[in-house]
């Protein structure tokens, strides 16, 4: 079946901030069915974030090589939620930009196969090994962005990126050491960003 993979990385682009300073943080994804005719494609997006958290100026930095699979991308992504930078706690606009794929796992080959079942099995999974709880559904950014990487000696770090709030994030962590365990057929070395959305599961 063919599915639209987590977030691989999601980066934003400036200097860097002063610490009262914050970035756009995504708030919910709306799902779009992949089109027909593409099993495997990925676009990259840039757009800016308004100081009321909607999508403009959206334009494509990196192509599939397909006008209609890159504008059926810019439609799903402008479907989704965010929440404004701020600047000394004021919102203000800002650049975002967006990594959006999809698969179908059986067709890919090697390390592509095995990160995009990694993405499936914490889709899948997270919300049964850690069941969401009533304390959560009031966040305002329910995503936990978290880096993995593991180096050659073996040795796994996390690291969050964008938080959904303290409990959410150990959660997140948690998960991803749990499943990790069941995928042998990642690279020895890698470093790959994931996504959990908490949203979803209300």
């Amino acid at each position: 079946m063919l599915k639209r993979a987590f977030i691989v990385l999601v980066l934003t682009a400036g200097a860097a901030q002063a610490d009262t300073d914050t970035r756009p943080m995504l708030q919910a994804i709306h799902e779009c069915t992949p089109p027909g005719y593409a099993d495997h494609q990925e676009v990259k997006v840039a757009f800016t974030v308004t100081e009321t958290g909607a999508i403009t100026d959206m334009h494509v930095v990196q192509s599939s090589g397909n006008a209609d699979v890159d504008e059926h991308v810019m439609n799903c992504v402008a479907l989704y939620t965010y929440k404004p930078a701020t600047h000394n706690g004021v919102p203000v606009s800002s650049p975002e930009n967006f990594n959006f794929h999809w698969d179908r796992v059986a067709d890919l080959e090697g390390d592509a196969r095995a990160f995009a079942r990694l993405e499936r099995d914490v889709d899948r999974r997270c919300h049964k090994l850690y069941p969401i709880d009533r304390n959560l559904y009031d966040l305002t950014q329910p995503i936990s962005l978290v880096v993995v990487s593991r180096d050659a000696t073996g040795e796994v770090k996390m690291a969050v990126t964008q938080s959904a709030g303290e409990k959410a994030d150990r959660n997140a962590i948690a998960c991803l050491k749990d499943i990790l365990k069941d995928h042998d057929d990642l690279p020895m070395a890698f470093s790959r960003g994931v996504a959990i959305d908490w949203s979803h599961r209300r």
